[in-house]
């Protein structure tokens, strides 16, 4: 209908990290949009390094408009590791507080892409195998890529065959 105005949006996944955070956009039909990450500089603050990563984030939400956030469910190993990777979580439900966000934890999605004990190779392997022309420059974008793969096998939007 003329007038009518149309806003592509975009499902966003993370996979959290101070030092290097991946992200995966992707269309509503389960294809990649982009890929990338965010490198932080260890000798920078934690405040700076989080400062660094939404100023990425917000530029970044102007061309990709989100309308759902799939995120990599933190998990408990040390201590303060564990209390950097939540001020990244918190960050994301901050900069998308408006978004719904969906988080999987991560044998879920080892489970639904290969196996629940998958390593992170193993995991790059098979969604290699499923797309060939996909290039990772980290295994921080490859883990954000299956983040995002498996809120699209669950939605039943693709399909997967984990022997690929």
């Amino acid at each position: 209908m003329k007038g009518d105005f149309y806003l592509k949006t975009y499902v966003w996944a993370f996979d959290l990290s101070l030092s290097n955070t991946g992200i995966c956009i992707f269309n509503l039909d389960g294809s990649i949009e982009k890929i990338c990450s965010i490198a932080t500089k260890d000798k920078d603050s934690h405040g700076k390094r989080l400062k660094d990563i939404a100023d990425y984030i917000i530029e970044l939400r102007v061309d990709y408009p989100a309308e759902k956030i799939i995120i990599e469910r933190a998990f408990s190993r040390f201590n303060i590791s564990t209390a950097v990777i939540y001020r990244c979580h918190g960050l994301i439900n901050y900069l998308f507080w408006d978004i719904e966000q969906i988080y999987y934890p991560p044998k879920t999605i080892k489970a639904t892409l290969l196996d629940g004990r998958a390593t992170k190779k193993q995991l790059q392997s098979n969604i290699i195998e499923h797309y060939p022309s996909i290039k990772f420059e980290n295994e921080d974008s490859s883990d954000a890529f299956a983040v995002g793969i498996t809120y699209f096998i669950k939605m039943g939007i693709i399909s997967w065959n984990k022997e690929a």
